[in-house]
């Protein structure tokens, strides 16, 4: 049985990063560490988990990438598992996830992070427009459950890796180090998969505010990351701007042809029917959130992307 190094970054060892470790502790599955990194740690913190399994490190205030690279270099473990401390794992998380490493072209293995039923209205929400594929488009799958297939990247919420190809972490990326880690391990010529069964709870931003600034956060680095290792295939991500620039372009020239605003009208009104009806749900509620929520995330994530275009990436040695 292989054995398994849980990397947790987190501020702090709070409540939600308590619920983390205490269902990590309760996985089936034997041979396992669980490495917590917070900004600081009480004595007290140390000693409320009787477990041996256990190793809480102290970074300061540091990125997440800086603790998951400190995790990995203090890591015992063959493989690397990576979860946020807003997460816990379904029961059954690594013993179903070490068996696609039987596969030996297989580098990472990941799946769905669902929104716990414990969730907040606008945290629900959330998990229902990054879930919808008119929304996120191929990286739903990340959000619900799906079949198992080979994918370009997955979330350090929710994946494995093998420890002798593990990159390490960019550190001056705030979100898109994970993606860059995966890339990196394609390059050395590994699969990504993404295993239905391999499922962690992921609590989600809890205001509209919030989730609007992490699409925007995310589309700006991963544009930086596009600009620094640009691909073909990375022009995936500026859909949503194009769509952006479209939208407001037309809008624009609208006021001086009236072709051009009836144009708009049409395309603007079937866009806006499309999100409707797949944002529909039994409560009026959650739909007309849905909805709403899912039109402002195209604009959050489009005009974030043109923004890290046109903007050079800063890093803040280290600093949150």
């Amino acid at each position: 049985m292989k054995k398994v190094s849980i990397i947790i970054p987190c501020k702090k060892i709070d409540a939600m990063t308590e619920k983390c470790i205490e269902e990590c502790l309760r996985l089936d599955y034997d041979n396992f560490e669980i490495l917590v990194l917070p900004d600081e740690s009480e004595k007290s913190e140390i000693n409320k988990f009787k477990s041996k399994k256990i190793r809480i490190i102290k970074t300061g205030e540091i990125k997440p990438a800086f603790k998951r690279n400190l995790g990995m270099q203090k890591a015992r473990g063959e493989i690397f598992a990576s979860i946020d401390s807003d997460a816990y794992p379904e029961k059954n998380w690594l013993k179903n996830a070490v068996k696609y490493f039987d596969d030996g072209k297989i580098g990472l293995v990941g799946g769905p992070n669902l929104t716990p039923k414990e969730s907040n209205f606008w945290e629900k929400v959330s998990g229902y427009v990054l879930a919808n594929f008119f929304v996120s488009a191929k990286a739903g799958i990340r959000y619900r459950i799906a079949k198992n297939q080979a994918t370009h990247e997955l979330p350090s919420c929710n994946y494995l890796s093998r420890k002798e190809i593990s990159p390490g972490y960019e550190p001056s990326f705030l979100t898109a180090e994970d993606s860059k880690f995966c890339f990196d391990i394609k390059k050395k010529g590994f699969k990504i998969f993404y295993a239905g069964d391999v499922v962690v709870y992921h609590h989600r931003r809890d205001r509209f505010g919030k989730h609007l600034k992490q699409m925007w956060i995310y589309a700006r680095d991963i544009a930086w990351l596009t600009k620094e290792d640009f691909s073909s295939g990375k022009l995936y991500y500026a859909l949503p701007s194009l769509f952006s620039l479209g939208f407001f372009g037309l809008l624009f020239l609208g006021l001086f042809s009236e072709g051009i605003r009836n144009l708009f009208f049409i395309l603007a009104g079937f866009y806006l029917l499309v999100m409707f009806l797949t944002s529909v749900h039994k409560n009026l509620k959650i739909t007309l959130a849905v909805f709403i929520v899912s039109v402002f995330t195209h604009f959050a994530y489009g005009l974030g992307w043109i923004y890290g275009i046109l903007t050079g990436k800063k890093d803040h040695l280290g600093k949150r």
